[in-house]
């Protein structure tokens, strides 16, 4: 694979000169935060100005699933054409982000590497020498937020309401769904009946409730399963929750959010962009919250849901 790699930092823009010097180049948006090409917290490749391929990441940190980004990459390139674009995340000088960004390089093979002047990058290691551009100063932090805001009043207007069987998929991005769920009467069991969803995973209990339980609770119900740590979540944490349907395949079809669950019946209210009844089969959770009015309601820590 050939291409041109695009790396700037949050102070520039690539808007104009995407619009100067891409001509019918493929683009393959690797920015999470980008409110200009479609949704934000997704990932893109275009051919001209139709996205043929999406992937949703969930979150506006470029560090938050380096995994997904390096895996939608190695899909990317297979569909977009040998002289495509990438544009990537705007660079912050992170151990995280340093690696993650030599490893695009290393997977992509660019003949063309151009980097936004005054960002804060060691140049070495590069499988070719960069060249500096200079790049027009990325919009105040007000703008983007109304910008992405917009993206999220589109993105609720577009849903369709869903009711999902938690039971019958399976979920990615999250704790919840990676281990063996306890039944009511093994929560009975374990001392922890009054916990709205307990699941073993590993050697650690995660647990939803409202309130956490007790610390005699919770070292009986490690002591009963075999386990030596207990991760407690409010169930309010996968309100408004980004979210995303995909067919058994991995391929997306539909973004949304989570109105509520009901951890009784399991069972998930979610708003989708997919037309109901959906035949969802992955439901992929991220990190970032908002609510039906477009307003950003922050990210989760990693791994607490």
């Amino acid at each position: 694979m050939a291409g041109t790699l695009l790396i700037g930092n949050p102070n520039t823009s690539w808007r104009e000169w995407l619009k100067e010097h891409r001509g019918n180049r493929d683009l393959i948006c690797l920015d999470p935060s980008d409110p200009v090409h479609g949704t934000p917290t997704r990932f893109s490749v275009f051919k001209k100005s139709r996205p043929v391929f999406v992937r949703f990441y969930g979150s506006l940190d470029p560090s938050r699933f380096p995994h997904v980004l390096l895996a939608t990459l190695a899909q990317a390139l297979q569909i977009a054409e040998p002289d495509a674009l990438v544009q990537l995340f705007p660079y912050r000088a992170t151990p995280l982000l340093r690696h993650t960004l030599m490893l695009v390089a290393q997977v992509m093979q660019p003949d063309q590497i151009l980097i936004a002047e005054g960002t804060e990058i060691d140049q070495s290691g590069f499988p070719i020498g960069p060249e500096s551009v200079e790049l027009e100063k990325a919009f105040l932090p007000m703008v983007q937020d109304a910008q992405r805001k917009a993206q999220w009043l589109k993105l609720v207007e577009d849903c369709d309401d869903h009711d999902i069987d938690l039971a019958t998929l399976s979920i990615e991005g999250t704790r919840l769904g990676s281990g063996v769920r306890l039944n009511e009467e093994e929560k009975k069991k374990v001392g922890l009946e009054d916990a709205l969803h307990v699941e073993k995973i590993g050697g650690s209990l995660f647990i939803v409730s409202e309130d956490d339980p007790e610390d005699r609770a919770v070292a009986h119900a490690q002591d009963m399963t075999g386990t030596h740590r207990a991760n407690f979540v409010s169930p309010h944490l996968f309100e408004g929750l980004l979210c995303s349907f995909a067919r058994q395949s991995g391929e997306d079809f539909g973004m949304g959010l989570i109105d509520r669950i009901d951890w009784l019946n399991r069972r998930a209210s979610i708003l989708c962009t997919a037309v109901a009844p959906a035949p969802v089969r992955i439901l992929r959770l991220g990190s970032l919250r908002i609510d039906t009015a477009g307003r950003e309601l922050g990210e989760v820590r990693p791994w607490q849901v």
